[in-house]
């Protein structure tokens, strides 16, 4: 797999889980808080970002160089 196709999957499933999250929020403000199994799913799709979006920023740090090779 290439970067580029590597970076558009990762945009895809990025993607796929915010749209989660704003559908949950969404239906919250329209009918109030979820059911019991419901609010389980959305805490672990709000863990499943949080993780994507930790990993990302290690993916950033680890990929940074300056000049002298790194930041």
């Amino acid at each position: 797999m290439t970067d580029k196709q590597a970076a558009a999957d990762s945009n895809k499933q990025w993607d796929g889980m915010v749209q989660q999250l704003r559908l949950i929020c969404e239906h919250v403000r329209q009918d109030g808080p979820l059911p019991r199994q419901q609010q389980s799913e959305a805490e672990d799709a709000f863990r499943q970002c949080l993780n994507h979006l930790e990993n990302q920023v290690q993916d950033l740090r680890s990929g940074l160089k300056g000049s002298g090779g790194s930041f």
